[in-house]
């Protein structure tokens, strides 16, 4: 998969996020991102290779925009891997 795919699937899977949902978990597996729940907090674990980064992101959005933010950081990511 292309990275520019990788960020248009990204963008299906968090369209309107305003939470995490079971849904939302399953896509992420799909593609590659383990979830791990913290208390206010979700991790998303990024495996490349044998690398292996994490992402924090917060349990609830805060905005129409945070979906679109969280595609950003994933991808910055996955570029510096």
């Amino acid at each position: 998969m292309s990275e520019k795919d990788y960020r248009n699937e990204l963008k299906k899977i968090f369209t309107g996020y305003k939470r995490l949902t079971p849904k939302i978990e399953n896509a992420l597996a799909e593609v590659g991102i383990f979830v791990t729940r913290k208390r206010n907090h979700v991790v998303l674990t990024l495996y490349c290779g044998a690398m292996q980064k994490s992402v924090s992101i917060s349990s609830t959005g805060s905005d129409k925009r945070e979906g679109l933010n969280i595609v950003a950081k994933i991808m910055k990511t996955l570029k510096t891997m």
